[in-house]
């Protein structure tokens, strides 16, 4: 007998958009973002008459839960009650059973699991359709790896519900750290997770498969791109999953090479250009940041003092006159000079030891660590961290070849002063 469900994670419901500064007339979209990407997964299941919502953790990004955050949560799941779809909740880092007050009632077709590991039945005509299991944090830092409380009870479809971390993802804290030999061994039919908000999928040893659906709306420049959730069909036994964008507001990355750009005019036009292929009426906004990269004429202009915030000050102004605006993160220059750093080394002197510095420190992790050993330098990321702004060190090796280019200009300026 087939079946099907939506399986979503990470609505981070609520949570304000980090390192954007938007127009006040754009406030309330950004506000609500995450609350109308979860609508259209409501919207989702309602379309495709599914026969539940698995939510894999961090329905909420703070702790004190938002009054609204709770009753937007409410009136969705409502909304599935009515049209008789099951909903199946574990709570992750972000929403930790120890933080829930219990203000939120939901409707009785709302499964919320607890901190021990616990199955519930979907049944139709009196059968046994499925089988879902799951288990909640009940606090926020879960370390020990939570799979092995999980075993397949019976015959029937079995989905599993776990926010972890799988195969110790290192850009996510490393908690209810779970493998794939450890999912593997539990002998289920599908891993519901959440925690990573980027979507993948790793098929198990047997039959199974683990599956992270991502986020459903992007909150910063580091979750580019379509966010949503997963449609899982299962038909005797198999699943066919496809992925649906939900996200109200989609982050970019736009790369502009200054080698086909000679002036100022031609490079908006080729943002411009660029940005014509999101032109679309599914989303509010999209949010943009405009990267320079190559050697070009335009290079020497870009050095000037004042000239960069001046490019970006006018990007922003006429980007959000577009239809859907777009929302200027940032314009970053990331453009090298004409500088043939072959022939500087081959010099000698200082430019040379910058350069050696340079390329060890691009090869080697522990020697670009180093160079963050200086007091000044981590009172300076700590302060960038609070404000909630990407962090100097995960640039990584862009960060050392624009501090490269520009010490190596400096030594050209002095050298002709002299």
């Amino acid at each position: 007998m087939g079946f099907k469900f939506v399986h979503a994670a990470d609505l981070h419901l609520d949570s304000p958009f980090r390192a954007v500064s938007a127009d006040a007339r754009l406030g309330e979209l950004f506000r609500r973002a995450t609350l109308k990407a979860f609508s259209r997964i409501v919207d989702l299941c309602l379309r495709e008459r599914v026969q539940f919502l698995v939510i894999a953790g961090d329905l909420f990004d703070q702790k004190d839960r938002s009054v609204r955050a709770r009753l937007v949560l409410r009136k969705e799941l409502s909304r599935l009650d009515v049209a008789g779809i099951s909903t199946f909740i574990v709570h992750g880092n972000h929403d930790p059973l120890s933080d829930d007050g219990g203000a939120t009632a939901f409707p009785s077709s709302v499964k919320v699991f607890g901190a021990c590991w616990d199955e519930a039945l979907v049944l139709q005509e009196g059968r046994i359709l499925c089988r879902v299991q799951g288990i909640s944090y009940p606090h926020e830092r879960v370390t020990e790896d939570l799979s092995p409380a999980f075993r397949r009870q019976g015959p029937e479809f079995t989905v599993g519900v776990l926010h972890a971390n799988l195969g110790r993802n290192t850009e996510h804290e490393n908690y209810a750290p779970c493998t794939i030999e450890g999912l593997a061994s539990r002998d289920l039919d599908y891993w519901a997770l959440g925690h990573v908000h980027t979507r993948c999928e790793y098929p198990l040893p047997g039959a199974g498969i683990a599956v992270y659906p991502g986020n459903p709306q992007g909150r910063h420049i580091r979750e580019l791109d379509e966010r949503g959730c997963v449609l899982v069909e299962v038909t005797d036994g198999a699943t066919d999953r496809r992925f649906f964008p939900v996200d109200a507001i989609r982050w970019h990355r736009i790369q502009v090479p200054l080698t086909a750009v000679t002036c100022f005019e031609a490079l908006e036009a080729e943002i411009e250009d660029q940005l014509d292929a999101w032109r679309d009426s599914f989303h509010d906004a999209h949010v943009v940041r405009v990267e320079l990269l190559g050697r070009g004429s335009l290079r020497q202009e870009l050095t000037k003092p004042g000239a960069l915030a001046s490019l970006e000050e006018h990007l922003r102004e006429s980007l959000l006159a577009r239809e859907p605006p777009v929302v200027l993160e940032s314009v970053r220059d990331l453009s090298r000079a004409n500088l043939d750093l072959d022939a500087v080394h081959a010099a000698g002197g200082l430019g040379a030891s910058l350069v050696t510095v340079a390329k060890i420190a691009k090869s080697d992790r522990k020697a670009f660590e180093a160079l963050w050993s200086d007091p000044e330098l981590h009172r300076l990321e700590a302060a960038i961290r609070r404000a909630t702004v990407s962090p100097l060190m995960s640039e990584g090796a862009s960060l050392i070849d624009r501090a490269l280019v520009q010490a190596l200009e400096l030594l050209q300026e002095d050298a002709l002063e002299d």
